[in-house]
């Protein structure tokens, strides 16, 4: 996984002794963990430092601020996961199978950093200078690599004309909430706990057929279908 942390001036003289004590992979996952679970105003610099066993100084020496330090951690949990939904996407397919993969990719990918969908609810929650950083950089560019499988199945008749941000949140507020809410699910469905591949492939796949099963069309109406103006949707939405 590459490094996103923010590009520093490394301070004249010799290092500290404790920075060699926190490498950014380390870093990183403590921060993601921390604003995940406590949200942004829960989390300081002090606490992480404590955490992380170094001076109480050493992540502003590293980041600047609070702040810097979100955006880093951001950078370095969902970056991968779009250059992952980038790579893993054939562009090729049947835009059904492609559809159903990308489900699957997202899902396999969430199933093992729960980081994520945690960050998006709590940011999503209220509208900030941090959200609209999450969602231009990576959220946005998430749905957008949905949305021409979804207008090329639509204008093949296959799929009903369901706007496709109820989808999206289906899909992630819906379909990876199981491993943002552990606790929960420890009590609900222990089976889906585990995070063992196979199982976290069944549930993807369950996810997959709940999710194209409710927006396909079946055979016989797809001719008539082909011929009806969305009209009744909202431009803005489709």
């Amino acid at each position: 996984m590459p490094d996103t942390s923010p590009r520093v001036t490394n301070p004249r003289g010799r290092p500290r002794k404790d920075a060699e004590f926190a490498p950014t992979e380390k870093v990183m996952v403590a921060a993601i963990e921390a604003f995940s679970l406590h949200g942004y105003n829960g989390v300081s610099l002090r606490t992480l430092n404590e955490q992380l066993g170094v001076s109480r100084n050493l992540l502003y020496q590293r980041f600047g601020s609070k702040a810097d330090l979100w955006r880093a951690a951001v950078d370095w949990a969902f970056r991968p996961l779009v250059e992952y939904l980038e790579t893993a996407d054939d562009e090729s397919a049947d835009p059904m199978i492609r559809l159903r993969m990308l489900i699957r990719n997202f899902i396999e990918y969430s199933a093992t950093r729960p980081y994520l969908a945690r960050i998006a609810t709590m940011e999503g929650a209220a509208p900030t200078d941090r959200l609209n950083y999450l969602y231009h950089n990576y959220i946005g560019p998430i749905q957008a690599r949905f949305a021409p499988v979804f207008k090329q199945l639509r204008e093949q008749g296959r799929i009903k004309n369901i706007p496709t941000e109820i989808f999206y949140f289906q899909l992630t507020s819906g379909g990876s909430a199981p491993f943002g809410q552990i606790g929960l699910v420890s009590l609900m469905a222990p089976q889906l706990a585990p995070q063992e591949v196979n199982q976290v492939r069944l549930y993807a796949e369950s996810v997959a057929e709940v999710l194209l099963n409710g927006i396909s069309l079946p055979d016989s109406s797809r001719g008539e279908r082909r011929q009806t103006p969305e009209k009744d949707i909202p431009s803005e939405l489709l």
